[in-house]
């Protein structure tokens, strides 16, 4: 029974020892992480802080804008002023007339009723609308097409 307990007491002695070095290993891996991590934190802490600069509108973007936007105000400054001066100059015209005596004159179609009446009864009765009439046209030739051909047979 000695025996058993010698070699039960060395087994538990490796164990531990085994244990304890695997121990000192991760110490010393958390240690130079720990390190290295420090080191990084004071180089990043002794640069300085600098923003990041846009990049400046480029020569070919202001090519194409700047005569872009003097089109754009031209437009905008003569559309407005042809129209301005077209439009009084209409006026005019129209208060030199306004001096005469005016009626005013309003011209109604002289048609009868009954005509009105009539081409709305005949629009109605019709089998088939103006709008749908070659289509009619279509089928009676397929139809026509269908009874001859039946009668060469």
């Amino acid at each position: 029974m000695k025996i058993r307990k010698d070699d039960e007491m060395e087994n538990e002695a490796e164990a531990r020892l085994a244990s304890s070095q695997e121990m000192r290993e991760f110490a010393e891996a958390l240690s130079l992480y720990r390190s290295a991590m420090q080191h990084v934190a004071e180089k990043q802490a002794a640069r300085p802080f600098v923003t990041e600069r846009k990049p400046a509108p480029s020569f070919r973007m202001r090519l194409v804008m700047v005569p872009a936007l003097a089109a754009a105000l031209a437009v905008a400054v003569i559309v407005p002023t042809v129209s301005h001066l077209h439009g009084h100059a209409g006026t005019k015209t129209g208060s030199v007339v306004a001096g005469a005596p005016q009626t005013p004159t309003t011209t109604v179609a002289q048609v009868d009723d009954t005509q009105l009446m009539n081409q709305i009864d005949s629009d109605l009765t019709e089998d088939v609308p103006d709008a749908l009439q070659p289509l009619a046209d279509m089928g009676t030739q397929t139809t026509a097409g269908n009874t001859s051909g039946a009668e060469k047979k």
